[in-house]
């Protein structure tokens, strides 16, 4: 039916009609949702990493360590000077700073 269901098609042209735009219309309403469940299941997965980088702001700003101290720190335990911290430089400067985390947090 159209609208309240008072007016229905009755040729067979109007029923294939009515018939392809109902098909298309759940089409078109599957892309979003198919969209928005993504981007739901990516941030979902990425939930435990965000939670962590949190807590890592929190306690860094927390003991009052200023960007320029962090910075200052990076520097010093980047050992190949690539500006960037690997895996086991990160893992050094954590007790540094007096932040505490088991190895499987610190490694996500």
């Amino acid at each position: 039916t159209v609208g309240y269901g008072d007016i229905s098609p009755v040729t067979v042209a109007g029923k294939f009609v009515t018939s392809i735009l109902t098909i298309v219309s759940g089409l078109y309403m599957a892309i979003p949702i198919g969209i928005v469940g993504n981007a739901f299941s990516k941030v979902w997965e990425d939930r435990e990493r965000l939670h962590v980088l949190k807590l890592l702001r929190d306690r860094i700003a927390k003991a009052g360590y200023t960007p320029v101290d962090l910075q200052d720190l990076f520097e010093e335990l980047d050992e190949d000077g690539s500006g960037t911290l690997t895996f086991e430089e990160f893992k050094e400067m954590l007790p540094l700073i007096g932040i505490k985390f088991r190895h499987d947090i610190a490694f996500k």
